[in-house]
């Protein structure tokens, strides 16, 4: 709640009322002011907010064309997130006072749109959301929500134009990439557009599984749509399954030519299909601390690959390298007979072990 509206809302003077209306407004105004100082969640059954309520509206029975008596009920109805409410006090009270800020109107509208999109009423959610940009055209928030639900309805031409125009308010990443992409997934038709989204929004719940069905189904309608193949891929990895990757990163590069993300990511598919996600992961942050020098981060990072896959072999031999480097010879010699007891036809692993041993004077 914005504190200083209920400060200049609690001061504001009453005019042109009953005796009997002013009383009951002001008291309205108190207990809100009380309310919110009491509460830290604000809903219009607690006492002091159904009270504050109940004599705002017996002032507005007897005042029902006061502005002031509205702008009471609605920041009263905001408050307590009592959005039908709200709107119809907004809507009169910008009818009944010089008021030309449409903000708390259009506020309310978009809480409107997100309750309705929760109970399954797209139709009414998109109502909700277009009113609200008939107030405030270059609201983020409203043209955001459109480009979503257009998306989840298949339509990529609809869901391009409203992320264009979120993007246009906020570059921010999102808005950039949904722009982007929305304007693609118009080629691939509306079912595939379907799936990918509910793919997308499944993958931000973290219920990867549901994401995996949903990506797969999307490159299933749309065999060419490399970002499908993407996103299922980038799924699959996070859900555990590098090997069932594979063919959509090598998907990926097919159909870009040029994917250095796609690159990298199938190197690790690979390297992870065998010692899982963590270990490949860790292992290739190692190698990369290593060639750039950091030999502590590199040991780090190779010691966590060996913690997620004790049988990882290769890690075991990297960091008897980075220690053997680092001038920790005993160590070097534990993590050389790991890798030797792991892999016996490792040669690097066996010529390096007798190096440590002879360092440490065995």
């Amino acid at each position: 709640m914005r504190a200083w509206i209920w400060t200049v809302l609690l001061w504001l003077p009453v005019l042109a009322l009953s005796p009997e209306a002013e009383a009951l407004l002001k008291d309205a105004r108190a207990l809100a002011e009380q309310a919110r100082q009491t509460y830290e969640a604000h809903f219009p059954d607690k006492p002091l907010w159904a009270e504050a309520i109940a004599k705002a509206e017996k002032a507005r029975e007897l005042e029902p064309e006061s502005a002031e008596v509205w702008r009471t009920l609605a920041e009263i109805y905001t408050a307590t997130g009592w959005w039908s409410r709200a709107e119809k006090a907004w809507e009169r009270y910008l009818a009944l006072s010089d008021e030309s800020d449409p903000a708390p109107l259009a506020e309310a509208l978009r809480a409107l749109g997100f309750l309705a999109y929760q109970r399954g009423d797209v139709k009414a959610s998109m109502e909700y959301f277009q009113q609200a940009l008939v107030l405030e055209p270059e609201n983020e928030e409203a043209l955001a929500w459109l480009g979503r639900i257009y998306l989840e309805l298949g339509d990529g031409v609809q869901a391009a134009e409203y992320w264009r125009l979120a993007a246009k308010v906020n570059p921010s990443p999102r808005n950039t990439y949904f722009a982007e992409q929305a304007e693609k997934m118009a080629r691939y038709g509306p079912e595939a557009v379907k799936a990918f989204y509910q793919g997308y929004a499944a993958w931000e719940a973290k219920d990867y599984a549901t994401a995996a069905d949903r990506f797969q189904a999307a490159v299933g309608l749309a065999p060419g749509w490399s970002e499908a193949h993407r996103w299922l891929a980038r799924v699959l990895m996070e859900a555990g399954q590098p090997a069932k990757a594979i063919p959509h990163w090598q998907k990926v590069i097919e159909l870009e030519g040029s994917a250095p993300d796609a690159e990298h990511f199938l190197k690790l598919a690979r390297e992870a299909a065998g010692v899982g996600v963590s270990a490949a992961d860790a292992f290739f942050k190692g190698v990369a601390a290593y060639e750039a020098g950091r030999l502590d981060e590199a040991e780090r990072w190779f010691t966590k690959a060996t913690e997620a896959d004790p049988s990882y072999a290769k890690a075991w031999r990297w960091l008897g390298r980075v220690r053997y480097e680092r001038g920790q010879y005993e160590a070097a010699v534990q993590a050389y007979e790991k890798a030797v007891e792991l892999n016996p036809d490792d040669s690097s692993a066996r010529y390096f072990l007798r190096l440590a041993r002879q360092a440490v004077g065995e």
